[in-house]
């Protein structure tokens, strides 16, 4: 497989562009890399391929402090050389949304739909987007999950995970879960950390269990849940951990989970990229 993963600079077309660090740009790689893995391998096999992104972005984005404009996820993945049959879209920021409408709107013969919302009360609606399936009609759907935070719903993949559907989640755990763990753990009103991993009760089990490895106790309850809705486990090396640039920071976690071991198979060769050929050598 080429290690073309479409990122791209670009120059300023005028519409709304978000900042992102210069550690967001791995995420951007290992995600269009699986895409394009995923997309062409599937492609004759299934009927009707439906590409779901949760918190979309505009499609565009700065990073800074160095200034370049990137293509992000939500535009990258429209322009595959086998390109999904159906795209959905999903962020709760107008003003990501107007400029991802727009420039989606420039891309010819794609099947896209753009919904505005809250993540965690629009899986219904992401549900009634996606093409209607059945014999004859197989749909097959990958999921990219991108929150900025760990204020993410684990209900939103209940509602979805029936469906043929592989998972690539962002999971903050380094900024956000591990910095603001204490205060978490002792705001019982809080239900951050119960709604990421699926576990009202998990006070009570981190205290019971006597370890102080905060992101290795959530990655193993997250499995946990994964499984509870019929995902294969995610081994270790599916967890990819990334660091800051430069700084050696641990920043989030890349969690892949597929109900097919040809899934795993397929982010094991994207971790496996080599991302010397990846970047943009910013």
């Amino acid at each position: 497989m080429a290690t073309d993963t479409f990122l791209r600079q670009l120059s300023d077309d005028g519409l709304h562009l978000p900042e992102i660090k210069l550690h967001s740009l791995e995420k951007l790689q290992r995600h269009n890399y699986y895409a394009r893995v995923f997309a062409t391998a599937m492609r004759k096999k299934w009927p009707q391929l439906a590409y779901v992104g949760l918190y979309s972005g505009a499609g565009r984005a700065r990073v800074v402090p160095e200034g370049e404009i990137v293509e992000t996820t939500a535009m990258s993945v429209l322009r595959l050389p086998d390109p999904f049959t159906h795209y959905i879209f999903v962020d709760s920021d107008p003003d990501c949304v107007s400029a991802l409408k727009q420039r989606v709107a420039v891309v010819p013969r794609r099947n896209v739909q753009v919904i505005h919302g809250d993540v965690a009360a629009t899986a219904s609606t992401v549900r009634q987007a996606l093409p209607s399936y059945g014999p004859g009609r197989g749909l097959l759907s990958f999921c990219f999950i991108d929150p900025f935070s760990t204020d993410f719903k684990f209900d939103v993949i209940r509602q979805l995970g029936d469906l043929r559907m592989d998972f690539l989640i962002l999971l903050m755990l380094g900024w956000d879960a591990r910095v603001n763990f204490t205060r978490y753990y002792e705001d019982t009103q809080s239900t951050r950390i119960a709604d990421l991993i699926d576990c009202p009760n998990w006070r009570a089990e981190w205290k019971s269990q006597g370890s102080t490895d905060v992101v290795g106790f959530l990655l193993r309850k997250f499995n946990e849940a994964m499984v509870r809705v019929g995902y294969l486990p995610a081994p270790e090396s599916a967890l990819h951990r990334v660091t800051a640039s430069g700084k050696n920071v641990f920043q989030y976690v890349l969690a892949f989970f597929s109900k097919h071991q040809l899934g795993q198979d397929f982010w094991k060769e994207t971790l496996a990229g080599n991302s010397d050929q990846m970047g943009l050598g910013l």
